[in-house]
This record gives C-alpha cells, structure tokens and sequence, in this order.
C-alpha cells in the first residue's frame, strides 16, 4: 500500500449491531496490527478525543445550550491533535470505529427517526478528518428490532424524567417511517471518496470474520487475531423486565424507578422463561420488515455500495 498520506478507514456502527463485539477484537489485536501498518484506534479514545468534539461543536450550531462551547476554531486544532497523535504515516491504514458518529440512541428513540441529527453531526465528523477516507464500513438493521434495542439502550442510559413511554417511541416510529436509504445517502454525500460496504446486523454472526477482515485490510490475517479474553457481556433485557420498568416509572416516577434498573433487571433475566424484548404487534412488525427488505435491496444496488451476503 502506498500514498502520500494514510489510508482512513471509518466504521461508523451503528447502535445495537454487535459494535462492541467488534472493536473488543479490533482492540485486543492492536499492537499486532500497528506492527503491520494498521492503526486502530480505541474507540473511547476516538470519542472523547474526537467524536465528542465534533458533536458539541454540531449541539452549538443547533441552537443548543451545552455549558461545553467547541467553536470552530478549537475543533480544528482538536482534531489536528488527535490525528498527529496517532502517528500513522504515508500509506499506513487507520480504522476509526465509534457508532456515535450520527449521533446517539436517545436522537432516534425521541424522534422516530434514523439519527435525527445526521445532517449535522456526521458532516462536521467527515470534515475534519485532515486525510482521504476510502471505506466506510456499517451495519443496518430490521427497523423493529432497532427500535426495540435502542428503547431499551435510552432507558439504560436515561435520567430522572427524561424517560419517554413506549407507546410514543411507536407513535413517532411508525409515524415517521425510518429509512436506511435516507441514513446512506447522507453517508455517501459526506464521505464523496469513499466505498461504503454494508451488512445486516442479522446476518452478521455468519459474515463476522468477513467485517473484521475488510477493516483490517489485506495485509491482516483475520484468522490469526486472538480473541478478547471473556467477560460477562451485559444481557439484553427481558419483555417482562422493561414493562415492569415502564410500570414502576408510572408508579414512582422516572429517578425512584431508574434507580431499580439493574435489580428489575435482574429479576427478570431474558430467557426461556422470560422472551426479550417486542414492543411491537405482528402487523406493524410486519409492516416494518417489508420497508426493511425494500430499503435493503436498494442500498444494495446502488453503486458506491457492497452489501455483504451470507
């Protein structure tokens, strides 16, 4: 591989899509591939250093109040530290993985939409980045299914009253019928140069080795990487546990019943006995997965995009 500056790599999630499976691997494998000219960089380190930045610089242009101010000025030379410290040369690959780069879970799970700040907030990450970005690499997901996860997410990651019931998020989702094609376009407008390859996060337990290794590139034997050492992965929830949640904020409150999450949580572990997680009926799951197949198979044909297949 050979260039006057270095390959950029942008893996940009998304929530819920095994993101985290992923960069564990990536993380874990990384001096190893810095020794062949690829460089990983930690996906914390990547948002608090660079993601973060660059969405309080976006909140500001919103219109929003945050007690953090990221003018333009220091933006800049934020991201011109960040991509000097990570001391790739000519030619040398840089992965960049962080799913908050459209925003957050709590953006769609309020507006029923598919990052309902993109158009602000992943410009400004593309336009910083001082290199050439060649790939970008994504996951999608059936609509319902996203929904359902990033619910659960918001309510993990929510404070006192800002929790939203259930039947609103549905209400705004099916309202405002997401659409990935929508989310990729903006992907393509802000990232001109690049070669987008996707994947259905359904299908990645079978495509796994196949995602790791098109980030890697060419000169990283996927099948040599060692695995992250296990530890116990935070369950998704339980169908019973987050209607009993939802109940308890009826009854308490949002603070009072926040702070009992984990304990309902585990009161009602997701298994045989107790199913995961479905907010919606078989119509309107059904509905969504036929805008789902739709979405897909014309991401598939466009151009610019490889969407991986089993």
């Amino acid at each position: 591989m050979t260039s006057d500056t270095p390959y950029v790599v942008v893996h940009g999630g998304v929530h819920k899509t095994a993101t985290s499976h992923i960069q564990s691997i990536l993380q874990r494998n990384a001096g190893r591939m810095r020794k062949s000219g690829v460089h990983y960089v930690h996906h914390r380190d990547t948002r608090k250093e660079y993601t973060f930045p660059t969405q309080l610089n976006g909140y500001e242009k919103l219109g929003l109040d945050y007690k953090t101010k990221m003018p333009d000025d220091l933006l800049a030379q934020k991201a011109r530290d960040f991509f000097d410290g990570i001391g790739a040369g000519p030619g040398a690959r840089i992965v960049l993985s962080d799913e908050n780069m459209p925003g957050h879970s709590g953006h769609c799970v309020r507006s029923g939409q598919l990052y309902n700040r993109r158009d602000v907030l992943i410009p400004i990450f593309a336009q910083h980045i001082p290199y050439p970005v060649t790939e970008v690499h994504l996951a999608i997901r059936n609509y319902a299914d996203f929904f359902a996860s990033t619910f659960i997410e918001f309510l993990r990651s929510a404070k006192g009253e800002n929790v939203i019931p259930e039947a609103q998020m549905k209400r705004a989702v099916l309202s405002n019928l997401p659409s990935w094609s929508g989310f990729i376009d903006v992907i393509e407008q802000c990232f001109p140069q690049a070669h987008l390859t996707i994947w259905r996060h359904e299908d990645f337990r079978d495509l796994s080795n196949v995602v790791i290794g098109n980030l890697c590139g060419p000169d990283i034997d996927v099948d040599a990487l060692v695995s992250p050492k296990r530890k116990r992965g935070r369950p998704s929830a339980s169908h019973r546990a987050v209607q009993e949640l939802l109940m308890e904020i009826e009854r308490s409150g949002g603070e009072a019943a926040l702070a009992r999450r984990v304990e309902i949580q585990d009161a009602y572990p997701r298994g045989p006995d107790y199913p995961g997680y479905d907010p919606w009926s078989a119509s309107e799951r059904a509905h969504l997965t036929r805008l789902y197949d739709r979405d897909t198979a014309e991401i598939g044909a466009r151009g610019r995009v490889t969407l991986l297949s089993v």
